[in-house]
This record gives C-alpha cells, sequence and structure tokens, in this order.
C-alpha cells in the first residue's frame, strides 16, 4: 500500500511542477506576442506550484510511511 500511495503523491507532485511550468510558459509567450509586461502574479503563481511539487516530491517516501499503517514492505 505504501508504494501506491507513493506513486500517487509523486503524480500528483509532477502534475503541480508541470502546471506550474506551463503557467511561466504561456506568460512568457504572451509577453513576446503581444508585447505586454510580464505578469509578476502569473510566473509567481508558477513558482510557487513548482515549489510545492518539488517538496512533495522530495517527501513523497516519508509522507506515505505516515499515511500508511501496513507492515508489509
Amino acid at each position: 500500500m505504501k508504494r501506491a500511495i507513493r506513486n500517487l503523491i509523486r503524480f500528483i507532485a509532477a502534475g503541480l511542477i508541470t502546471f506550474g511550468g506551463m503557467e511561466i510558459g504561456l506568460e512568457i509567450m504572451r509577453h513576446r506576442l503581444q508585447n505586454a509586461e510580464i505578469g509578476a502574479r502569473q510566473c509567481v503563481i508558477g513558482a510557487v506550484l513548482i515549489l510545492g511539487g518539488s517538496v512533495l516530491l522530495a517527501f513523497s517516501s516519508r509522507l506515505a510511511n505516515r499515511l500508511s499503517n501496513d507492515l508489509d514492505e
């Protein structure tokens, strides 16, 4: 059960990192195409998502151990 929980946490972390990168990338593309200023809010949101996903990915094993009470593995 720990492995399944750990994989689910890693899947969620990968999604957060992906969406954070997309947020920043789309903001940069909007800046290039429309010659507008880069919105700091979108970049901060993207950076927070990437950071949160990275932290979640780093602590996925510990979090899986806490969330499961299995004695196997």
